[in-house]
């Protein structure tokens, strides 16, 4: 069996209680950062929240063979102790007890043995038998008597677990703060974006909004998952769909200023005031890829325009004509949606059209590293 089918086919644990909404939040952000770290290692990858795990790294969005599994929990303060790690509630019923933080570990080596390549466990403060300054650290690699404790611990949930899968076993610090991780996460993208694309001017409190918002809505989706494609659709991000922000940035940094091409319309002065507002307004809208209503509407647009590929009309006539094929799939797809931002989609299209029904492609070398 494809390990794409076995994700999900193998039924999930059941989540032993609620998550706070700060801690929840903070799961998300430490995705994110994860992302940033993953596309550049990875020539492809999907990172999936809430899916056996709080976090899931696979090495492919189409084709997975190999996993890394993290739990995220967070302290207020002080550290984590080997009894945190193991300490075991019991269930609601109170008939049995739930699995400890160590042994939701093991028991995803246990579903997946063959594809496992790491299981973490992440957290904001340290762990009390670990270096504090150690950003990534093996169990197996504690002191001798520290990682005997750990393994016995382990072996009273997994009597079969052994010191060669215990070495799949890792504690993460996070370096994201409980209670301002955007504050550093907004850094991070920006050094991201900046290593992807260049130094290029674009909105990063807009973009930030839209792929952290991103990121919770993959962690609360709660429908069914039948197949991989819904894995990836509903609960995943993908190498392919940051490229996409990526592409979104360079997209609303190449638009040219409304001033450059208004005085090609022929609407009249007040609809047209009313365009070059909506415009300033979409050119930063238009960063939140994440946006599938907005994306669908887009991916129209510019199948209509590359049916007019070649076409001698004007801004102003090329715009309406485009209107009139649209308009009734645009109000329908985004609730509430006027004829002036529409058109401002169009026009939009229109100044960044590269080819038939594609956007432009991402640039993946730095401008000042071009040959």
């Amino acid at each position: 069996m494809l390990f794409a089918d076995k994700l999900v086919q193998t039924p999930r644990r059941e989540k032993s209680g609620e998550t706070g909404y700060e801690r929840y939040d903070y799961q998300a952000s430490w995705g994110l950062a994860l992302i940033f770290e993953s596309h550049a290692e990875l020539d492809d990858y999907a990172i999936a929240f809430e899916f056996h795990d709080d976090i899931v790294r696979l090495n492919s969005s189409s084709v997975p063979t190999h996993a890394r599994f993290y739990q995220v929990k967070t302290k207020l303060s002080g550290h984590w102790t080997l009894t945190d790690l193991g300490k075991r509630k019991k269930s609601k019923d109170g008939t049995a007890f739930l699995p400890s933080f160590i042994g939701k570990m093991y028991d995803n080596y246990s579903l997946f043995p063959d594809e496992t390549e790491r299981l973490s466990f992440v957290s904001n403060l340290p762990c009390q038998f670990i270096d504090a300054s150690a950003t990534v650290h093996c169990f197996a690699n504690c002191a001798p008597q520290d990682f005997a404790k750990f393994l016995k611990k382990l072996k009273v949930e997994y009597p079969a677990a052994t010191k060669s899968t215990a070495k799949l076993m890792h504690f993460v610090r996070a370096n994201l703060s409980l209670h301002d991780a955007s504050a550093h996460l907004k850094g991070l993208m920006q050094e991201f974006v900046t290593s992807q694309v260049g130094t290029i001017s674009y909105s990063p409190d807009t973009l930030y909004k839209a792929i952290i918002e991103e990121c919770r809505t993959k962690s609360k989706y709660t429908g069914t998952i039948d197949t991989f494609a819904d894995l990836i659709k509903h609960k995943a991000v993908t190498k392919s769909q940051v490229n996409g922000w990526l592409s979104q940035i360079q997209l609303s940094h190449s638009a040219p200023e409304w001033s450059t091409f208004s005085g090609e319309l022929t609407f009249g002065a007040m609809e047209k005031s009313d365009l070059a507002k909506q415009w300033q307004l979409y050119r930063t809208l238009a960063l939140g890829a994440g946006n599938e209503a907005i994306n669908r509407v887009r991916t129209r647009i510019r199948s209509e325009l590359g049916q007019l590929a070649g076409s001698p009309l004007a801004l102003g006539p090329l715009t309406d004509d485009v209107f009139t094929k649209v308009w009734n799939f645009a109000k329908t797809t985004i609730s509430g949606i006027s004829v002036s931002r529409v058109k401002v989609m169009i026009i939009y299209e229109v100044m960044t059209y590269e080819a038939p029904g594609n956007v432009q492609k991402v640039d993946q070398k730095p401008s000042d590293q071009k040959p």
